[in-house]
C-alpha cells in the first residue's frame, strides 16, 4: 500500500472497509512512521475527550473478553509487525466515543495502555524552534534510537535522529548513573572522538559535520544508499558546569569510550522525495557561469542544486588578483603565503542569492544565507519563478594605505584601490572604551570619506602592520585602529586588507517551472 493509499482510506474511516482493506490499513501505518504521524494529529482530541466524564455503556462479557484478549496480543507482539484478525467497524469506535482514526492508531501501534497517547508520539524534533526540524518531527520521519553505552559512570544515549536524502540530524545526550541529565559536549575533531557514516558492509562515506540547534548535523553526499550505519567513536566528553558555561570554556574532560553503530534507513524519505529536473545555464556579465540542475523537495526541507564557476576571462582576472596579494603579503609579513594557498582559500565558485515566487509573486523557497538550503512549503501543481538576486564573490585584496598619521592633520593623504577612492582627513588618538588586557587601553582615528565602487561589498581582514585590528564600514566616515599606543602617531602607519567582496546585483537571470503533483 501506498501512503496516498492510505490517506484515501484514513479520510474514508468512518465508513465501513472491507477486511482487506482494514488489514492493509492497519499493517501500512505499523510500518510507516509518516502515516502515524497523520494519526497523531488526533492525539489533543483524544487527551480533551479523555479529560471529559465519559457516559456509560454497557458491554457483553463476550465482548470485554475480546476486547482484551486484543490488548494481550497487541502488547506481545509491540516489537514486530502488528496484525489483527478482526477488524471493528466504525459502530464499535462510535460506542466508546474515541475518533475512529485514533483507536485504529492505539490498536495499530500498540500504545493503549500508554498514559497519553501524547506523551507516546512526540518528538524532540517537533519541539525544535528550526522549522525543518519541526516538520520533519511532525510528520513523522524521525527514528526512535534509544541506544546507549556507557562508561566512567555516564551514559552516552542516542535516543532519536531525524534524516533526509540531504541531512541528518542526530541527538546525544549524557546521564549520570542515577539518570539525572548531563551538561556535556563532544568535540568532534577526530582525534579524541569522530562521528561518520558508512554503508552496510563498512564502507566509508564522507560528509561534512556540523553542531547546530543543539544536533550533530550530517551533510549526506548525493546518491548516498538507502541503508546506513552511524558510527560514533567517542573517547573524551567534556562535562559542563556554571563556571564553564559562563566563561565559554570547553569544560571538565572525562576520558573513556562511549562507541556506538547505529542503523539508518533513508528508504521512506527517499521514497517521499520529488524532483523538478531544471538543466539550464547562464554566464554573468561579470563572467560567472551559474548551472542550474534541478530542485530536490525532501519530507524536511528543499534544496536547489546550482554551482559556480568561472570563465576564462573572469579566472584570468583572479589569476592577476592572486598574484598582487602574493607580492603585497610577501613583502610586509614573515608569514609567507603561495599562490596555491590562496587559490585554495577563495576558491573558484561565488555565492549565488536567489529566491523562487509563486504565481502570486510571495517568496516560497530562497537562499536564506545558506548554500541553496532552505524549507519552504510548495503547493502541487504550481508555476514557480526562479530569480537570481545577485552574485556575490570574495577575492585577493591588494590594498595598501601607508601613511604617516599625525601629518594627516595638515595634508590629507588620497589612496585608490579597484575603484575605490580613500581620502584620509585627520587623525586622533582617544580612550579605548572597550579595551582588551595587555593592551595600549587607547584607538587611534583617522577621519576619512571612503568613496566605495558600486560593486564593492566590503574589505574583510583589515589588519594595521604591528598594531591592532582595524574597524572600516561603509557606512562609517572613519577608520578606527585598535592597541594604537601613545607616539606612534609620529610613525608611518601601513594598513592592509586580505579580502574584497563584491556584490554584483546586476544580474537577470530567471525562468519558470511548475512544482510537481503529490
Amino acid at each position: 500500500m501506498k501512503c496516498t493509499d492510505c490517506v484515501r482510506l484514513i479520510n474514508q474511516v468512518d465508513q465501513e472497509l472491507s477486511h482487506e482493506e482494514g488489514k492493509q490499513l492497519q499493517d501500512h501505518i505499523a510500518g510507516c512512521e509518516h502515516c502515524q504521524a497523520m494519526l497523531f494529529q488526533e492525539v489533543d482530541e483524544v487527551d480533551a475527550d479523555l479529560s471529559k466524564p465519559w457516559p456509560i455503556v454497557s458491554a457483553s462479557d463476550p465482548f470485554t473478553d475480546q476486547v482484551m484478549a486484543e490488548v494481550l496480543q497487541i502488547e506481545e507482539r509491540q516489537q514486530g509487525t502488528m496484525r489483527r484478525k478482526n477488524w471493528p467497524g466504525r459502530r464499535l469506535w462510535q460506542r466508546a466515543g474515541i475518533p475512529a482514526a485514533v483507536l485504529l492508531l492505539a490498536l495499530t501501534v500498540g500504545v493503549v495502555s500508554s498514559p497519553t497517547l501524547a506523551h507516546y508520539v512526540t518528538s524532540i524534533f517537533s519541539e525544535s524552534f528550526n522549522a525543518e526540524m519541526q516538520r520533519g518531527g511532525d510528520l513523522g520521519f524521525s527514528q526512535k534510537v534509544n541506544q546507549k553505552v556507557t562508561d566512567q559512570g555516564i551514559t552516552m544515549l542516542i535516543d532519536e535522529i531525524l534524516v533526509d536524502p540531504l541531512k541528518m540530524y542526530v541527538s546525544i545526550r549524557f546521564f549520570t548513573e542515577q539518570n539525572q541529565e548531563l551538561e556535556a559536549s563532544i568535540e568532534f575533531d577526530n582525534k579524541d572522538n569522530r562521528i561518520f557514516l558508512s554503508d552496510k558492509n563498512g564502507k566509508y562515506i564522507g560528509t561534512e559535520v556540523q553542531h547546530s540547534y543543539g544536533f550533530e548535523t550530517l551533510y549526506l553526499p548525493e546518491n548516498i544508499p538507502n541503508d546506513l550505519i552511524l558510527n560514533l567513536k567517542v573517547n573524551r566528553v567534556d562535562l559542563h558546569d556554571e563556571a564553564s558555561a559562563k566563561d565559554d570554556k570547553k569544560g571538565n574532560p572525562v576520558y573513556g569510550s562511549w562507541h556506538l553503530k547505529v542503523p539508518v534507513s533513508l528508504e521512506k524519505s527517499k521514497s517521499a522525495t520529488q524532483t523538478i529536473p531544471i538543466h539550464k545555464t547562464y554566464t554573468s556579465p561579470q563572467g560567472f557561469i551559474l548551472e542550474a540542475d534541478r530542485l530536490v523537495l525532501t519530507p524536511i526541507e528543499s534544496k536547489l542544486i546550482l554551482s559556480s564557476k568561472m570563465n576564462e576571462q573572469q579566472r584570468a582576472r583572479m589569476e592577476s588578483r592572486v598574484q598582487a596579494m602574493v607580492e603585497v603579503n610577501n613583502s610586509l609579513y614573515d608569514d609567507k603565503v603561495t599562490a596555491e594557498e590562496l587559490w585554495d582559500f577563495f576558491g573558484t565558485n561565488a555565492t549565488v542569492m536567489w529566491e523562487i515566487v509563486d504565481e502570486t509573486g510571495k517568496v516560497v523557497m530562497d537562499t536564506n544565507g545558506a548554500n541553496g538550503e532552505f524549507y519552504g512549503p510548495i503547493e502541487p501543481n504550481k508555476k514557480l519563478t526562479y530569480r537570481t538576486v545577485y552574485i556575490e564573490k570574495a577575492e585577493p585584496s591588494d590594498l595598501l594605505l601607508t601613511f604617516t598619521p599625525a601629518e594627516l592633520n595638515s595634508q590629507p593623504v588620497t589612496f585608490t584601490n579597484e575603484g575605490n577612492t580613500f581620502v584620509l582627513k585627520a587623525f586622533r588618538i582617544a580612550p579605548d572604551p572597550d579595551p582588551a588586557p595587555g593592551t595600549s587601553g587607547y584607538v587611534g582615528i583617522i577621519e576619512a570619506e571612503v568613496t566605495y565602487h558600486q560593486d564593492t561589498y566590503e574589505y574583510r581582514g583589515i589588519d594595521a602592520i604591528g598594531l591592532g585590528v582595524v574597524k572600516m564600514k561603509k557606512e562609517d566616515r572613519s577608520i578606527t585602529i585598535h592597541d594604537f599606543p601613545k607616539g606612534r602617531e609620529n610613525q608611518p602607519v601601513t594598513i592592509t586588507a586580505s579580502q574584497l567582496v563584491k556584490r554584483y546585483e546586476n544580474v537577470d537571470w530567471s525562468f519558470d517551472m511548475v512544482s510537481p503533483a503529490r
